[in-house]
C-alpha cells in the first residue's frame, strides 16, 4: 500500500495531539492532585490555629476570672469593714451620750454614794486617775460648797473610729447650783471622749477638755 505526502501529514498531527492530549491529561492530574493536597494542608492549618486560640482564650479567661475573683473577696472585705466600723461607732456614740453626764453629774447629798457607781463606766488607767480625783478633790468640794451639778449631751459627732476602739465629740451644757452662786450658773464645754469595747460594752478611757 502506497503512502501520499497527504496522509503522513495527517498521521504527524495526530501523534503531535496525542502528545498534547496525555499532556494535557498528565498536567490536569497533577493539577488535581494539587487541589486536593491544598485543601488538606488549609484545614491542617486552621485546626492548629484553632487549638492554639482556644488555649489563649481560657487562659485569659481564667486570667479574668482570677482577677474579678480577688476583686470581689478584697472589696466584700473593705464592705464588711467599713459597715463594723460605722456599727462600732453608732454605738460608741450612743454609749458616750448616755455615761459621760452620768460621770460629770454629781449632788452632795449623794455623791459619796454614786460616784463609786460611777467608776463602773470608765477603764484603764482614767478609772483610776479618776477614782483618785474624785476622793481627793471632787467629793469634798461638793460637800464644802453644797454643788449639785448636771450634764446634758447637746451634740455629738465622731473623731474617729476603729472596730474596737472610738473618739467622740462632745458639746455639753452644764447647769451648777452652789452656795458661791447666786444662783444656777449654766456653762458650755466640748470634751473629746475616749471609748474603748470592752466584751461588747462601751467604757470611757478618756475625757479631754478641748
Amino acid at each position: 500500500m502506497t503512502m501520499s505526502a497527504t496522509d503522513t501529514a495527517i498521521d504527524i498531527d495526530a501523534a503531535e495531539l496525542d502528545r498534547e492530549a496525555l499532556e494535557s491529561v498528565k498536567l490536569s492530574a497533577a493539577a488535581g492532585g494539587s487541589r486536593q493536597r491544598l485543601p488538606q494542608r488549609w484545614f491542617r492549618h486552621l485546626s492548629a490555629m484553632n487549638k492554639r486560640t482556644t488555649i489563649i482564650t481560657f487562659v485569659v479567661l481564667g486570667l479574668l476570672l482570677g482577677a474579678a475573683t480577688t476583686t470581689t473577696v478584697v472589696f466584700g472585705r473593705s464592705v464588711s469593714q467599713h459597715d463594723a466600723k460605722t456599727a462600732a461607732a453608732q454605738s460608741a456614740q450612743e454609749a458616750a451620750r448616755s455615761s459621760v453626764p452620768t460621770v460629770l453629774s454629781y449632788n452632795f447629798n449623794t455623791i459619796d454614794t454614786e460616784f463609786p457607781r460611777v467608776t463602773d463606766n470608765l477603764i484603764g488607767k482614767f478609772r483610776i486617775d479618776f477614782a483618785e480625783l474624785s476622793s481627793k478633790v471632787i467629793i469634798p468640794i461638793a460637800h464644802r460648797d453644797s454643788i449639785i451639778t448636771t450634764a446634758k449631751v447637746v451634740e455629738s459627732s465622731i473623731v474617729t473610729a476603729d472596730v474596737d476602739k472610738v473618739t467622740v465629740l462632745l458639746f455639753l451644757n452644764q447647769e451648777t447650783s452652789s452656795t458661791k452662786y447666786q444662783g444656777p450658773r449654766l456653762d458650755g464645754s466640748r470634751i473629746r471622749v475616749g471609748m474603748t469595747n470592752v466584751d461588747g460594752r462601751w467604757l470611757i478611757s478618756d475625757i479631754t477638755p478641748v
